[in-house]
C-alpha cells in the first residue's frame, strides 16, 4: 500500500492540475523551463501521448504536435503498439521512438477537431470512452461514436462514471470495468479489449484487483498515467501514457516525453 504521505502528495498535485488545467497556455508556459533540459524522443522506445478535449482555438496546436512527434519516428495504431511490446517486427522494430496517441472522456470535440486534423495527417488513435458522459452537454453522441469507428479510429474504455478505481468496492469496480466494456460492443458492434484507468497513477488512482478484474474480462491492456518510455517486452496491461494538452508549446511536452 502507499504511504499517507505519497497519498497525500498525488492527490494535492492533482488537485494543482485541476486549477492549471483551466488555463493550460499559463500551464505550459509553466512546464517549458523544464523543457529546456530535454528533448523529444531520438533513441528507441514506444511512447503513448494523450489528450482530452481539444477546442477548435487549439486545432492548429494539435496539428503542430503531431508533426513533431512525427519528424521523430512513425504514429502507429493501438494494436501496432501492442504488437512492438510483443517484439513485432518490420518498420516496428526500428531503433527509433514510435508514438500512439490517444483520447479520454468522450469530448464532441472529437467529432468537430480531433478527428478531421487526424484524418488530414494520416494518424491513428486510440479513443478512451467514458460510457455515462456519451449523450450529455458537451459531449458525443453514439451516433457520434458509431461515426468515429466506422472512420477507422480505435476505441476502448474508460469506465462508466470516471470514478478512481481505487476509492471502488469490488461490485463497483466491475461495474465500472466490465459495464462500460459490454456498453460500448453493444453500442458499436466491435470488441472492446483496451482499457484506460481514470486518473491513472497505480499508486493512488488503481491497484492490482483491478487490473485482475480487467484481465478476467477480456482486456488485452490496461492503460496507466506512468510516464517512461516502454520496449519490447513490457507488460501490455500497465502501458506507460504521458497526459499532454494541445495549448503546450513544445518545450512543455518536453517534459513528459522524452529520451
Amino acid at each position: 500500500m502507499p504511504s499517507p504521505t505519497l497519498i497525500k502528495r498525488r492527490l494535492n498535485e492533482l488537485g494543482l492540475r485541476s486549477k492549471l488545467r483551466a488555463r493550460p497556455r499559463v500551464q505550459g508556459r509553466i512546464l517549458a523551463p523544464a523543457g529546456a533540459f530535454r528533448r523529444l524522443p531520438e533513441t528507441g522506445g514506444l511512447y503513448f501521448p494523450f489528450y482530452h478535449d481539444v477546442l477548435p482555438e487549439y486545432a492548429d496546436d494539435l496539428r503542430r504536435h503531431l508533426l513533431a512527434f512525427r519528424r521523430r519516428g512513425p504514429l502507429v495504431s493501438w494494436s501496432e503498439a501492442l504488437a512492438i511490446l510483443g517484439g513485432g517486427k518490420g518498420v516496428l522494430a526500428k531503433s527509433g521512438p514510435v508514438f500512439c496517441l490517444s483520447f479520454d472522456d468522450g469530448h464532441a470535440s472529437w467529432r468537430d477537431v480531433v478527428v478531421p486534423v487526424l484524418r488530414e495527417l494520416g494518424v491513428p488513435a486510440m479513443f478512451f470512452l467514458t460510457t455515462g458522459l456519451v449523450g450529455q452537454p458537451g459531449n458525443l453522441t453514439w451516433d457520434d461514436c458509431r461515426a468515429i469507428s466506422a472512420a477507422g479510429f480505435d476505441f476502448g474504455s474508460h469506465t462508466v462514471t470516471h470514478q478512481r478505481l481505487a476509492d471502488q468496492s469490488d461490485a463497483e469496480a466491475r461495474h465500472e470495468i466490465v459495464d462500460s466494456q459490454r456498453e460500448i460492443e453493444d453500442e458499436l458492434g466491435i470488441r472492446i479489449k483496451d482499457f484506460a484507468a481514470p486518473y491513472g497513477h497505480p499508486a493512488v488512482d488503481f491497484g492490482r484487483r483491478d487490473v485482475e478484474v480487467a484481465r478476467e474480462a477480456g482486456y488485452t491492456s490496461f492503460a496507466s498515467t506512468l510516464r517512461p518510455a516502454m520496449r519490447p517486452g513490457d507488460s501490455p496491461m500497465m502501458i506507460h501514457r504521458q497526459g499532454l494538452h494541445p495549448a503546450w508549446p513544445i518545450w512543455a511536452v518536453r517534459t513528459r516525453v522524452h529520451d
